[in-house]
């Protein structure tokens, strides 16, 4: 059994300020002092003095009136934490090998809350101009990368997902996205043609790590450029990479 880590004193109050923001996750978005109340033994005036400490840091927001999320700022950390993982120099040279073989750019992207980051990247000779940059937070429910990410969450945490992102989606989008997450989940690959930029086309596959999504390798193109046969051969080279990436970050975690 694991020893207890020993309660450093004289932080109560930032202790429980930090025990209040922890509360939030997937399946809480978001808060109410009735919750504080109802989880922790304080005060009414004590749960608005914790939730005034967060808000001056900025840590969560009020969305309506008595609710609360968090902010911006959070994902800010999230991506630092990101970048504390040493995986780049295991990353980068497969996605370099990958961009050299298919004469395109490639990308490593993973999951931060309701958005794709892209972590790590490899140009082309001839590069293009795209929306997923690296530390760039994008929608889940565009691209195939994206895409990919977004079809490992359960159906109670896709409904969350889709209630959130609200009339980003229409509904025959929405049903179209369902459709294509059901094949993606099942195949681990995707193709899009223009969903996040213009006349760019891209190929993406699922990296898994024992049993666990853990990110998606893509290649993007201008879709002018490219006959079947280029896109086949795009698919099973990004295929390849995301083996690889799964051997190399297995070996990681």
């Amino acid at each position: 059994m694991n020893a207890q880590p020993q309660r450093t004193k004289g932080v109560d109050s930032a202790r429980r300020a930090l025990q209040i923001l922890l509360q939030f996750s997937e399946n809480t978005p978001e808060l109410t002092v009735e919750n504080l109340l109802e989880d922790h033994d304080i005060s009414v005036p004590s749960a608005y003095r914790y939730i005034s400490l967060l808000r001056e840091m900025d840590l969560i927001e009020e969305r309506d009136k008595g609710r609360f999320v968090l902010s911006p700022q959070v994902l800010r950390l999230a991506r630092a934490a990101e970048a504390s993982f040493d995986y780049r120099t295991k990353v980068q040279p497969i996605l370099n090998r990958l961009a050299e073989e298919t004469g395109e750019t490639s990308l490593y992207l993973r999951r931060v809350n309701d958005s794709a980051v892209c972590l790590a990247i490899a140009d082309s000779d001839h590069p293009i101009s795209i929306s997923f940059q690296p530390g760039n937070l994008m929608p889940l429910h565009s691209g195939a990368a994206a895409k990919i990410l977004l079809s490992e969450l359960s159906p109670a945490k896709l409904a969350q997902y889709f209630q959130r992102v609200g009339p980003a989606l229409s509904k025959p989008a929405r049903a179209a996205l369902e459709k294509d997450l059901d094949a993606i989940g099942t195949t681990g690959y995707a193709e899009s043609a223009g969903e996040v930029d213009q006349g760019v086309w891209a190929s993406a596959a699922a990296i898994h790590v024992r049993d666990r999504l853990v990110g998606a390798v893509t290649v993007v193109a201008p879709g002018y450029r490219l006959s079947e046969d280029n896109r086949a051969s795009i698919a099973l080279a990004v295929r390849a990479a995301a083996r690889d990436l799964e051997d190399v970050l297995g070996q990681l975690s």
